[in-house]
């Protein structure tokens, strides 16, 4: 025999290599086939407990709707145009954006309750009082009485109100 026969490989053995590379195979796939849809599938006698939480959510704040006061014949309607009075309506100006500090009493030196915005709408309730060179009047607000205080009568312009 020549030595290019002595190195060839039987037809049989690629057969019987290829035949057997295919049983292998074919086992391995029912073997996980098998273990993985039995790990898909419940048991009948398992039981669950799940507890499910609910999200936060924001809680709005309501306030009670307060009625505004009925127009009389009282002093805000006898004050000249533009005339700050008790009684009157007012409105936060000329803050270029900083706010208004609406202070516990009246004075530069107290405490501040509140930033109030340009264009917030304010009630006068008291006042005028002249401290530390500035009249100072007492506001609240009509839609939320804790939004209450003094401010400098130099941010505030009256709200003219039409009465029927």
């Amino acid at each position: 025999m020549s030595e290019s026969n002595n190195r060839r490989i039987h037809p049989l053995a690629i057969l019987g290599a290829l035949l057997f590379a295919a049983v292998l195979l074919g086992l391995t796939y029912i073997i996980f086939n098998k273990s993985a849809q039995s790990a898909l599938k419940p048991e009948e006698d398992s039981i669950y407990d799940i507890t499910i939480f609910p999200a936060p959510t924001e809680t709005p704040t309501v306030f009670a709707p307060t009625e505004l006061p009925t127009p009389t014949q009282s002093a805000p309607d006898i004050l000249p145009e533009g005339t700050i009075g008790i009684g009157s309506f007012v409105k936060v100006i000329g803050t270029k954006g900083l706010g208004l500090n609406i202070r516990s009493s009246a004075g530069r030196g107290q405490p501040i309750n509140f930033l109030a915005m340009d264009a917030e709408m304010f009630e006068v309730i008291g006042g005028p009082e002249v401290i530390d060179d500035i009249i100072w009047w007492e506001l609240k607000a009509p839609y939320d009485p804790n939004r209450s205080g003094w401010a400098a009568e130099d941010y505030l312009e009256r709200v003219k109100q039409n009465t029927p």
